[in-house]
């Protein structure tokens, strides 16, 4: 008799980019009950096993507070993000070393200050956001002219916060298309296709698939001058640099393949 064999997938840091959703709180209904004020009071003492235990109260271990654990780092000064980025960092990647953690860093001059960027934290501020970050931002306004070379990249954390980072960059959909690179929506194998035949001056992505597409050869850094982080926060006041699923992708991305460019001065660091 034949056996069915049923073979599971494994799951992809891809597939948890779309969750980023508030999980419904669940309240217990197990409380012990409430004794019944006209029962009738017994003097006799009850066996030792029939007493009623005493009800302990649960001490709550207090939680060491992390400072950056509610932070709105986009409003921070560079020294202050340096540091949120690098803390953010040791806990996505425990297993690196004092060393590799130097090594793929990201240094305090390589951030954009943003104390100058007068506007709020909203999306329809970042075009204006990128033009603030790129030092030659006129270039955003003419035909770009290299294959899959952006100018500029957003990393978000998922797929849903991408279309609507898309939506806020359509200015500059006038002059070239914004690339979508991010999973979910759109097969590796399609983005593949449009890089190669599409000039670009900026990409949208998650941390995944930036991964696999510059590890693969086909999306180039050699004119990359501005990375913009968006750091938007859930409900659970969770941003990308919070979310397990999602940070060891974008800090493996970041330390492989942008901190080099930053330690080099060719690339800035843009916490949106």
């Amino acid at each position: 008799m034949a056996t069915v064999e049923t073979k599971q997938k494994q799951a992809s840091a891809d597939d948890f980019e779309d969750d980023f959703q508030e999980e419904e709180t669940i309240f217990s209904d197990n409380e012990p009950a409430i004794e019944d004020d006209e029962a009738p009071v017994l003097k006799r003492k009850a066996p030792e096993s029939e007493e009623p235990k005493k009800k302990k109260k649960q001490q709550k271990k207090k939680r060491v507070l992390n400072p950056f654990d509610t932070i709105n780092i986009w409003g921070e000064e560079p020294s202050v993000q340096a540091e949120y980025v690098a803390d953010r960092q040791k806990i996505s990647l425990p297993k690196l070393s004092s060393v590799e953690l130097e090594e793929q860093s990201l240094p305090e001059s390589g951030f954009v200050d943003n104390k100058n960027f007068k506007q709020e934290h909203v999306l329809e501020a970042l075009p204006n956001f990128i033009k603030f970050g790129v030092a030659g931002h006129k270039k955003l306004s003419k035909k770009p002219t290299v294959l899959a070379s952006p100018v500029a990249l957003i990393i978000t954390h998922s797929a849903i916060r991408a279309v609507d980072l898309g939506r806020a960059l359509k200015e500059f959909g006038t002059t070239a298309k914004v690339a979508k690179l991010f999973a979910k929506h759109f097969k590796i194998e399609d983005q593949i296709y449009f890089l190669e035949h599409e000039a670009i001056h900026m990409g949208i992505g998650t941390p995944n698939r930036l991964q696999a597409l510059v590890d693969q050869g086909h999306l180039k850094l050699d004119n990359l001058e501005l990375v913009v982080i968006d750091t938007e926060r859930n409900a659970k006041k969770f941003n990308i640099f919070d979310l397990q699923e999602v940070r060891t992708d974008l800090f493996t991305f970041l330390g492989a393949h942008i901190a080099p460019l930053v330690k080099e001065g060719k690339t800035k660091i843009g916490l949106f």
